[in-house]
């Protein structure tokens, strides 16, 4: 099993572009940032950071950078077919050699949204509007009918198992890849502390030759004496990954 990407999910403008930037092209490491229109949409203070970040990495290949969408966004998207204008603006961003800055699109349907979702158009959407990028979207009991319905569309999409849909519980057991033909990450209660038992079990799991991703959020966070409020920790996140990167070797 290779790891192909180490997640580290959202970080916000509490966080300095610079201290992103440097844990953004640590090896193997990805960028997630929470999309939502109650605190992204135009002229918002993470709106305004984020349009920063992606001007400070125009030029860094190596600095994987992913968006997760979510509410209402996420419904236009899965259910109307329609992609709002502010995150159309997100996604025109290319870097000197045309290539896409954000490289990955997360899509987080809730129960409701997966209830309704429109597979023809979200399969037009994910084969015809910007197929430079990898669309990826969970996996648990919520979602499962309507990825298949996406999955018989033929379209191309790849896939996140996370057995409790966001709220950071680990699983009973890990999932093996659902579909062939759609590769396969892993989240859910995932941190510096678990993380190589974690992957550990994941290979039990997988093919020796698969490709597989991570994702942690919740235990990338903590709090300080002056504000009590949880907040991405870059010192954290650092760990994650190195100890990530390092799981074969940890005993």
């Amino acid at each position: 099993m290779k790891l192909r990407y180490i997640t580290c999910s959202d970080p916000r403008e509490h966080n300095s572009i610079s201290e992103i930037i440097e844990l953004g092209t640590t090896p193997n490491a990805e960028i997630a940032v929470q999309c939502h229109p109650s605190k992204m949409s135009d002229g918002m203070p993470r709106n305004v950071w984020f349009k920063e970040l992606l001007h400070a990495v125009y030029d860094i290949p190596e600095f994987n950078l992913a968006i997760h969408i979510n509410n209402e966004w996420a419904r236009d998207i899965c259910c109307l077919g329609d992609i709002p204008d502010t995150i159309l603006e997100w996604l025109a961003a290319r870097n000197s050699k045309k290539k896409p800055i954000i490289k990955r699109i997360q899509l987080n349907m809730p129960k409701d949204v997966a209830e309704n979702i429109n597979a023809p158009q979200l399969m037009k959407i994910i084969q015809y509007y910007f197929p430079q990028r990898e669309y990826i979207f969970q996996y648990n009991d919520n979602t499962k009918s309507a990825i298949e319905k996406l999955h018989q569309t033929g379209a191309k999409f790849s896939l996140l198992f996370d057995a409790s849909g966001g709220r950071g519980k680990a699983p009973s057991a890990w999932q093996k890849p659902i579909y062939e033909t759609h590769p396969m990450g892993y989240s859910g209660g995932m941190s510096p502390d678990n993380v190589v038992d974690n992957l550990r079990k994941i290979n039990s799991v997988v093919a020796q030759d698969e490709h597989i991703w991570i994702d942690a959020e919740g235990r990338l966070k903590s709090n300080n004496l002056f504000d009590e409020k949880m907040k991405f920790d870059t010192k954290l996140a650092r760990l994650y990954i190195t100890r990530a990167n390092n799981w074969e070797n940890i005993r």
